[in-house]
């Protein structure tokens, strides 16, 4: 298994530049809190001198005074902490590596079998022309897992409950592709997320590095060279549901929506970690 992350981050660095394709941006995504005044105890209040009594009439409470056409000031405190907790969670969708008795399927080969187009043609955020009929290789007979990662590209290949789960949810964030697996009655999919979205929060990531014009690719210029402990800011993800990050498309990006809709369906060999919340 690390033999095969070994060859797909070598070719990541390969990777030529047609496969990261301008991104789809959505909709863009206070005051410092004051210290509140401390509490009197019963015993110090008692302790203070009365107030002399008022004969006067009581004073008219304040009106508050609002110009036509405008709100009330609200506290950007509250309104952020009430977009905080009403924002999408998203999660890194991957291959769950300690699954018992999980089979490595190789890339997907077409009826002559040889690999097809460029190995990242799957997992590079667009959509792809229907490459013909596909198969994957099952030489030990090993029985697939609901979902996993192929070959040096890891494409995502899928059982059909969860293609129909994606279908479902995301209909237009994914293609889903038959491909046949050998030893296997009905055939599989591949799943094709076709959005690619600039939305990659790296303050928050653990540890972010670009290519620079010293790496000997100019084409990857600006893009990621490398990404620990992925963030993404969700403000920059609208509707989609299923896509990849712009400059890092090696991971599948989830919502929750998706996430829990699979775990209800027991699916096996996926994991899920969180790319949305901004502790480590």
């Amino acid at each position: 298994m690390f033999r095969r992350l070994t060859n797909a981050l070598r070719r990541l660095w390969l990777r030529p530049a047609k496969s990261s394709p301008p991104d789809r941006q959505s909709l863009p995504g206070g005051t410092e809190p004051t210290a509140a005044a401390p509490r009197r105890s019963r015993a110090s209040v008692a302790e203070e001198a009365s107030p002399p009594v008022r004969t006067s009439r009581p004073r008219r409470p304040a009106a508050r005074i609002v110009a036509h056409g405008t709100a009330p000031h609200t506290s950007s405190r509250k309104s952020r902490r009430t977009s905080a907790a009403t924002a999408t969670r998203f999660y890194d969708l991957h291959d769950d590596f300690r699954a018992p008795g999980r089979w490595e399927p190789g890339d997907p080969l077409d009826l002559e079998d040889k690999e097809v187009g460029d190995v990242w043609m799957f997992t590079a955020g667009r959509p792809v022309d229907p490459p013909g009929p596909l198969h994957i290789p099952n030489e030990l007979k090993l029985t697939p897992l609901d979902f996993s990662l192929a070959g040096a590209g890891l494409t995502p290949v899928v059982h059909p409950r969860v293609a129909a789960v994606f279908a479902r949810l995301a209909p237009e964030d994914v293609q889903l592709i038959p491909v046949d697996i050998e030893g296997q009655p009905e055939p599989y999919f591949l799943l094709v997320a076709t959005r690619l979205i600039r939305c990659v929060d790296e303050a928050a990531c653990l540890e972010v590095h670009r290519y620079g014009p010293g790496d000997g690719l100019p084409a990857r210029v600006g893009q990621y060279r490398s990404v620990r402990g992925l963030r993404i800011d969700p403000a920059q993800v609208g509707r989609a549901r299923v896509f990849r990050p712009w400059g890092w498309p090696v991971t599948l990006v989830v919502s929750e929506v998706v996430k829990e809709a699979l775990e209800k369906e027991g699916v096996t060999g996926a994991r899920f970690t969180p790319v949305t919340e901004t502790r480590h």
